[in-house]
């Protein structure tokens, strides 16, 4: 294997029916991109908001990135301290999406100047949050990868693979967040942008409340049994 293929592996995994393994956070992905745009938007053309869509875009997949990597890495020692300490880091993740949903929907306010490093920057927490609570479906191309990962001998190369391989995660969760972003500045959606903003919210607090109540396992089997029976 080499990094194209990893990173292809990466792409398959978001368009291929192994995507219903990542709708376990690309809904909430999602929200935070829309609540995003919507924020930042304003009463600005999208196109002068875009940069800073982007920036919180980039930073939440940095931080999915991340978290991936670590918790793929087996054989690393920062891997078995995050594993030791999975449940508090995702108790925490829990609580960082509750904020940012609380505040998508308007329960607490920030000053602008500060708000607008918050909901930028607050991906890249949101994004390891992600990652913590996120648990992948074994792909071909990710089962090589982990061989590669739990080897001391083989670990740095599989380190790079992984690398790329979430790289490709994150490309097309880009791909699709610009998308919808862009799809919601029409004006159709200008009047009702508030409401939007707040249903982003209000999936992001959906999420918060099954990790800080432990249902992500419970959530994913459900997914994988409804999406597997409709296919």
């Amino acid at each position: 294997m080499n990094i194209f293929e990893a990173y292809i592996g990466g792409m398959h995994n978001f368009f291929s029916i192994w995507f219903f393994c990542l709708f376990q956070v690309t809904p909430f992905f999602l929200a935070y991109i829309t609540g995003l745009t919507m924020m930042e938007t304003g009463d600005r053309k999208w196109t002068d908001a875009l940069l800073s869509i982007i920036t919180g875009g980039i930073l939440c997949l940095i931080g999915f990135m991340a978290g991936y990597i670590i918790l793929g890495a087996s054989a690393t020692s920062i891997s078995n301290v995050i594993f030791g300490y999975l449940t508090i880091l995702n108790q925490f993740g829990g609580v960082i999406l509750l904020l940012m949903g609380l505040y998508f929907i308007g329960l607490f306010r920030i000053a602008e100047d500060k708000g607008k490093w918050y909901r930028r920057f607050g991906g890249l927490l949101i994004g390891f949050s992600f990652a913590m609570a996120y648990q992948p479906c074994v792909t071909p191309t990710l089962t090589s990868i982990y061989t590669l990962t739990k080897s001391s001998e083989t670990i740095n190369n599989g380190i790079w693979m992984l690398s790329f391989y979430s790289l490709g995660i994150s490309t097309a969760f880009s791909i699709v967040g610009i998308a919808i972003s862009k799809s919601l500045s029409i004006d159709v959606f200008k009047n009702i942008r508030i409401v939007i903003q707040r249903i982003s919210g209000g999936l992001l607090i959906t999420m918060s409340i099954l990790i800080l109540a432990n249902w992500m396992t419970i959530y994913k089997s459900y997914l994988v049994g409804w999406l597997l029976h409709e296919h």
